[in-house]
């Protein structure tokens, strides 16, 4: 099934499929991804079953994400052979990350402070002051959370935000908790190693603009969602970090060997979603925030983890001048997004 997935994966990376996506907009399976060696067009006296909820909006994902992967590891356009040395890399890592006792220093432990940032969820009442108490005695992770509120993602006020306590007022607690998270986890991401450097800081990137993006869709959507919609996207980016580190290693171990960006992206791809998963139960989240990683249609969470990642990814794909905006809010619309939720979000998002 992995070695099914990795080749799957590869393909999609290559420009055919999205071309394809391109000419068959919106037509999709049930699971919402066409199946391999399948036509698109129904045999005739065939029902068509409906696709889930969503179903446009995870396609479309997997596609951009994809050929941001693709830009990341610099990985050439079209599929690669995959040479048997590198094969053993792949079944490695992939051993690796699926043993029921994988190797904790791939796995990012949960931040100190996780817990009492969930707990104050469910406290409405007293979470100003406890959020303010949080990070009190913590000057590194005031500094970057009032640098994030200050950003252009965030600002929303000509006048600069000085204090935790301005940054609720001005931001509101949901948006606050979010950025709490956001800068908790920033350090996960810092790169230490030489081979596609490119990638975590590509990653963050995309994870900080679809942080803000499901953000913004929750407010419009479901408004008492907003932090755990800015929290399973941080949960969802983790898992292809952690691939990312693990291939790396693998390939330290056998220097002669250069490492494929092609296999990178595929092992990312394929993987990736599995140890966000894990990770998201090791860190004992809230069924709500596995049942979105898993992409449960009945979880109003999970459209607002592939909305965000989604236009997150076209925002970046198009400062990177890789597809121009009217492409992206096509693209979006393709998806089943809806304009007049889509435009604002992507006006915030492209002045970023």
């Amino acid at each position: 099934m992995l070695f099914a997935a990795i080749v799957i994966a590869i393909v999609l990376c290559g420009f055919g499929a999205w071309a394809t996506f391109q000419r068959y907009r919106g037509r999709t399976s049930a699971s919402g991804t066409p199946r391999a060696g399948h036509s698109t067009k129904p045999e005739r006296g065939a029902a068509l079953a409906p696709a889930p909820p969503g179903a446009g909006v995870e396609l479309a994902n997997s596609l951009v994400t994809e050929r941001l992967w693709k830009l990341a590891f610099a990985a050439p356009s079209q599929a690669q052979f995959l040479e048997p040395v590198h094969a053993q890399i792949r079944d490695s890592v992939s051993a690796l990350l699926e043993s029921e006792s994988p190797d904790p220093k791939y796995f990012p432990r949960r931040p100190t402070l996780m817990p009492q940032l969930m707990h104050a969820v469910g406290d409405p009442g007293a979470a100003p002051n406890k959020l303010s108490r949080m990070i009190a005695h913590d000057p590194v992770l005031t500094s970057d959370v009032l640098r994030l509120a200050n950003s252009s993602l965030y600002r929303i006020s000509p006048a600069p935000i000085e204090t935790i306590q301005r940054a609720i007022v001005v931001l509101g607690v949901d948006a606050l908790r979010g950025l709490i998270a956001t800068a908790m986890l920033q350090p996960v991401f810092r790169a230490t190693r030489t081979n596609f450097p490119r990638f975590p800081r590509m990653l963050w990137e995309r994870t900080e603009r679809a942080a803000r993006a499901a953000e913004m869709y929750a407010f419009n959507i479901h408004p008492q969602d907003r932090f755990e919609a800015q929290l399973v996207i941080l949960l969802s980016a983790l898992g292809p970090l952690v691939v990312y580190g693990a291939a790396l290693d693998a390939y330290s171990r056998c220097p002669e060997l250069v490492p494929n960006p092609t296999l990178c992206v595929a092992l990312t791809a394929a993987l990736g979603p599995q140890v966000s998963l894990r990770i998201a139960r090791q860190w004992e989240t809230s069924p709500r925030l596995i049942a979105a990683i898993e992409k449960s249609p009945q979880e109003k969470l999970t459209m607002a983890l592939g909305t965000g990642e989604l236009l997150g990814t076209l925002s970046l794909l198009h400062t990177q001048n890789v597809i121009t905006s009217v492409e992206a809010l096509a693209t979006a619309k393709d998806a089943g997004l809806d304009d007049t939720i889509v435009v604002p979000i992507w006006s915030r998002l492209k002045t970023a």
